[in-house]
């Protein structure tokens, strides 16, 4: 009987301890630099080639007006398809075809893309 109230006792104090560790809490930051990261509205591509040019207009024969590099976050302003359906993404600098880059929903799944091609 002693036997019995000895490991009932032990279970008692096991979980009284258990139960009184505290859990560090995770904190998740956010950069501010980018208000609209997470607005469900707004898409961000990540530029997979190693280098692409801004378009002035949605075709190849258009002005280039800058360039962008692999591992670049943009915001997406617009969307269009042109005549042979090929997806473009109007961005600051202009428009870049759907070949060079992904979309992402938000920011940060872009950026933590971005890391990766690093690798």
């Amino acid at each position: 009987m002693k036997k019995f109230w000895v490991c009932i006792l032990l279970i008692f104090c096991t979980l009284v301890i258990s139960s009184c560790k505290k859990n560090k809490e995770e904190v998740i930051e956010f950069n501010e630099l980018h208000p609209l990261s997470l607005a469900p509205d707004v898409e961000w591509a990540l530029i997979t080639d190693p280098y692409a040019a801004y378009r002035s207009d949605i075709e190849w024969n258009a002005e280039i007006t800058s360039h962008c590099r692999r591992g670049d976050i943009l915001q997406v302003y617009a969307k269009s398809i042109d005549k042979q359906k090929t997806v473009w993404y109007k961005f600051e600098d202009g428009w870049l075809p759907e070949t060079c880059l992904t979309i992402y929903s938000n920011r940060y799944k872009a950026q933590t893309a971005a890391e990766n091609l690093k690798d």
